[in-house]
């Protein structure tokens, strides 16, 4: 089941399969993309609103459920529920655990999968589950996308599909 954000982009993505000037590309491997602003600020505070908090001190963790909204910087990513894990001396944020439908934006990009893990240590979030990323009027698509936010770079692995607008004309008619 899609929510209801992940819908905006497939929809993008699946309108540009049926314009004309349009091409497929695929692969099996990996593919590396740019993604998101080289500007990120990973040091920056971490919004996050939800429906419900649950904290664990025992396992040093925050379980925030319904509607989630997580903001940091320029990078905003939306899921049902994520689950924060704090450093054992709870002096910051080790890592943060997205699941079942999550969608990531940063500037005018998007990436949407299953699942999404953000590690601040390593300032690396990958993202697992039917990926799709769309650029512009570009989709791609893999099982697996792994973004370093230090640089902007997305490398996308599984079986990679793309889609790439060749004009932003309509084709002519040739009949």
């Amino acid at each position: 089941m899609l929510s209801y954000l992940m819908r905006p982009a497939l929809i993008i993505a699946l309108v540009t399969l049926t314009l004309p000037g349009s091409a497929i590309a695929q692969s099996e491997g990996e593919t590396e993309i740019a993604f998101g602003s080289r500007e990120q600020n990973t040091d920056a505070p971490i919004e996050v609103v939800s429906e419900t908090l649950a904290i664990n001190e025992n396992e040093n963790t925050a379980l925030f459920t319904g509607d989630v909204v997580v903001k940091q910087d320029q990078m905003t990513l939306y899921a049902p529920w994520v689950k924060v894990f704090y450093l054992e001396d709870q002096s910051g944020i080790s890592h943060m655990e997205a699941r079942e439908g999550v969608t990531l934006i940063q500037g005018d990009e998007a990436a949407e999968g299953e699942n999404a893990d953000y590690d601040l240590v390593k300032d690396v979030i990958v993202m697992t589950g039917d990926v799709l990323v769309t650029q512009r009027l570009s989709a791609i698509a893999s099982d697996k996308m792994t973004v370093t936010l230090e640089d902007g770079k997305a490398l996308m692995t599984g079986r990679v599909r793309s889609l790439l607008r060749t004009s932003t004309a309509p084709a002519e008619d040739k009949n």
